[in-house]
């Protein structure tokens, strides 16, 4: 089965998923990942995120995703640092606290995830840590086996998305909001105090950090097109960056808009182009 992930949007969804429709039609593709970060278009020039515009990007993608799920498609919809500022009530980079209520609710209608495992490689927003799978997981990174751990891609997705749901529930039904706010931990790559959680991480934590004999796939971090990062991990941990269509605080494209195209059967990845799928980026809403 061919996939298609797509970087972070941050409001762009009526530019950006009209790509993944094009790429996913004229490259057979049957899984679309989306990694995050639907919410905030932000500029330090501004406190908090235009709530109209908000508010229509997630209609668009709700729309979207309803659509492709009902053609077969298998979408899989992964939480942002920005995305989770609204379930926990936070004021983060641009968040308007005016939309809790409807961002949540829209959020809840895509059903989003946690993480998701993608031919063998682990997908989540900015990546997991050893420290985080230790803390939060209970993965004692240091008593695998060195050559074959216990752990897979599969195996981390599904924990960690079991982990977010009983933290939704932790919070919705009994207003608990300590094991949601630990998907929030940030750490001194992105600012913060903590350690560096799968929502924050910063590529040089990952690379430092990461779990060993796991290959990731991030958004998270601009980069111009669809790339491996020259950087692997200390046991050649592979890292595949996907945030193409972040702008600068002007509102300037900071990439090319490429699309990262996975293919199960022959292991192929490489990046797609929005010429290659008829279309076209210009990062201007």
């Amino acid at each position: 089965m061919r996939t298609i992930v797509v970087g972070d949007m941050h409001q762009k969804q009526h530019l950006i998923l009209p790509i993944a429709d094009s790429a996913v039609r004229l490259l057979g593709a049957r899984r679309v990942v989306l990694l995050g970060d639907y919410c905030d278009d932000y500029s330090p020039n501004r406190d908090e995120t235009d709530a109209e515009k908000l508010l229509r990007g997630l209609k668009y993608q709700v729309d979207w995703v309803d659509r492709a799920r009902t053609r077969g498609l298998r979408i899989d919809v992964l939480l942002g640092n920005h995305d989770v500022q609204y379930l926990i009530e936070r004021q983060g980079p641009g968040t308007n606290l005016n939309c809790i209520v409807p961002v949540r609710r829209m959020l809840a209608q895509m059903n989003v995830r946690m993480a998701a495992a993608v031919d063998g490689w682990l997908a989540t927003h900015a990546g997991l840590t050893s420290q985080f799978a230790d803390i939060v997981l209970e993965i004692d990174v240091e008593a695998e086996p060195f050559d074959e751990p216990s752990y897979t891609a599969e195996s981390l997705a599904d924990q960690l998305n079991t982990a977010f749901d009983h933290a939704l529930t932790e919070m919705f039904e009994h207003g608990n909001d300590e094991e949601l706010l630990l998907f929030n931990l940030c750490g001194p790559g992105r600012g913060g105090i903590s350690i560096p959680g799968p929502l924050w991480a910063s590529t040089s934590e990952l690379t430092v950090l990461g779990m060993p004999h796991l290959n990731q796939i991030i958004g998270h971090t601009p980069v111009y097109s669809v790339r491996e990062l020259e950087e692997q991990g200390f046991r050649g941990e592979r890292f595949m960056a996907c945030d193409t269509f972040s702008t600068d605080f002007e509102f300037r494209p900071l990439g090319d808009g490429s699309v990262l195209l996975i293919d199960d059967e022959t292991h192929e990845m490489r990046p797609v182009t929005p010429e290659e799928v008829d279309c076209e980026w210009t990062g201007m809403s």
